[in-house]
């Protein structure tokens, strides 16, 4: 009897674990990549093991970039091969130009210039032949333009560059990508990926508030990379946590993964950029690309180790309560010198909490010049700091609107226009600033005029879930905390949870 309720017990036991949803990781494979390392049966064959090191169960395999092409008999080969060695697959385009494939913008970026016939024809075949090989199908983050012809100049017909892109991109979807795709399949499923520079998506044509409605999911940027470096942006590593948790609480539910990749990056950016992702919430890590996988990464080892702490994490995060400090963000806003603010301020060691609707229920909000784009902004903060609110607002938005009395003047800006024309870049943070050299005494004072009650160095960031609380230190050497007078150990470079 016991032997039969202690299997009884461990049959149940089991069934609740696979019920439970798990941490997935998946590889993205460019047509390039599929060409050069998953063309013939050996080569996958050889791949596998690469993939199986890092619990890789599903394949995205890549039909179009640019001139790179896979056709749809050679990734229907693919598919089945890599179903017989046990991985799932799914479909993937970056909508990129070449020069047998649609037309390449006027403009410094290699993107498409979607008034172009060639362009939508190429795309619209994409989905029309690919749809019947996968059961999924994902944009990689190109669905943009920076385009200036003098066909896109006569369709904008005087509206801002940023309106048009937006309308234009939107619009384009049902016919280049939805009617296309299910008319050659019409259970297929299909996917968007949003890149993670989130305060420049309103210039070049992403609209999260409409574009989501026509696809199945949503996958998220990550791919923070080398902070350090100029040649992917000064990135803190802390934006692709602000920008998933800033698309997920628009979107919902239909945000489900986090995209990240080995460029630039050390071993230590590569596994950041995984805790981050897991940290915001995602039920689901797409490694960019195969070819890194499969010849090897410093990054490889680390995130091997972290993986049984990142499926902790992904556990407790699933379902909880964010809370913290809200930053406020309506969507399409315009940031001026405000720009990825958000991450910064999470490398200060506020938990930051990114939202696109006004906070009226937090305790404590932040308003940057983004939030200026709400019409009835300063009605809310009246009604907001009546309820005992802490409402902070940026020396930028107070030089823009009237602050009523009792509001809180940050003076952080970040970078003007002026600064990414200097620098030559166009959608990540130009260059480093200077004020993250704050004193710990400095960065105590700040938290505390916010109502954080934590001492801390720079480079610990801080997270409130619920009935948790984490901190994840981006810092060679160790340190202590004290958290509410608490001392915490934060050992360099790990995560650590504490009860609240």
């Amino acid at each position: 009897m016991a032997v039969r309720l202690l299997l009884t017990a461990c049959i149940l036991s089991g069934l609740a674990s696979a019920a439970e949803p798990g941490l997935k990781i998946s590889v993205y494979a460019t047509a390039g990549g599929i060409q050069q390392l998953l063309s013939t049966p050996e080569a996958r064959q050889k791949a596998a093991a690469a993939l199986r090191r890092l619990d890789i169960t599903r394949v995205i395999l890549e039909g179009r970039r640019g001139d790179e092409y896979v056709s749809p008999e050679k990734l229907k080969e693919a598919r089945d091969h890599l179903s017989a060695l046990g991985f799932a697959s799914m479909g993937g385009i970056a909508t990129v130009p070449g020069k047998a494939f649609g037309t390449r913008q006027q403009g410094a970026l290699a993107w498409l210039n979607w008034e172009s016939e060639a362009t939508r024809k190429g795309v619209a075949e994409f989905f029309r032949t690919n749809a019947p090989v996968f059961d999924e199908l994902v944009v990689d983050d190109f669905y943009c333009t920076g385009d200036t012809s003098p066909e896109s100049d006569k369709a904008r017909n005087g509206r801002d560059w940023g309106d048009y892109r937006r309308d234009l991109l939107t619009n384009l979807i049902p016919p280049l990508i939805v009617e296309p795709a299910r008319a050659a399949r019409k259970d297929v499923q299909l996917v968007l990926k949003f890149p993670q520079w989130y305060d420049r998506f309103h210039m070049f044509g992403y609209d999260p508030a409409r574009m989501p409605a026509h696809f199945d999911r949503i996958w998220v940027g990550t791919e923070v990379r080398n902070p350090k470096t100029q040649r992917m942006g000064f990135v803190q590593p802390t934006q692709g946590y602000m920008n998933y948790r800033w698309l997920s609480g628009m979107i919902g539910a239909k945000v489900e993964a986090a995209w990240f990749d080995h460029i630039e990056c050390t071993g230590q950016n590569f596994v950041d950029q995984a805790w981050q992702s897991v940290l915001a919430g995602a039920r689901e890590l797409v490694l960019f690309n195969v070819i890194d996988v499969i010849q090897g990464h410093p990054g490889h080892e680390l995130f091997q180790k972290a993986l049984p702490g990142l499926r902790e994490a992904a556990r407790r995060v699933r379902g909880s309560r964010l809370e913290g400090v809200a930053f406020y963000k309506p969507p399409n806003s315009e940031p001026g010198d405000n720009r990825f603010l958000m991450d910064y301020l999470g490398m200060l060691g506020i938990p930051v909490v990114p939202v696109s609707t006004y906070p009226a229920e937090s305790r404590t909000v932040i308003l940057g010049l983004q939030a200026a784009h709400d019409p009835a902004l300063l009605d809310k903060v009246r009604e907001h700091l009546k309820k005992g609110a802490r409402v902070a607002m940026t020396a930028s938005l107070m030089e823009k609107v009237q602050a009523p009395p009792g509001v809180v003047r940050l003076d952080m800006r970040t970078f003007s226009e002026q600064d990414y024309r200097d620098t030559g870049e166009w959608l990540l943070p130009p260059k480093e600033l200077p004020w993250l050299n704050m004193s710990r005494e400095q960065v105590d004072a700040l938290r505390g005029s916010l109502g954080v009650d934590l001492s801390a160095p720079l480079g610990i960031a801080y997270y409130r879930f619920g009935g948790a609380e984490a901190f994840y230190s981006f810092r060679d050497e160790d340190a202590e905390v004290r958290l509410r007078g608490k001392p915490v150990r934060v050992p360099a470079h790990s995560m650590v949870w504490v009860k609240r």
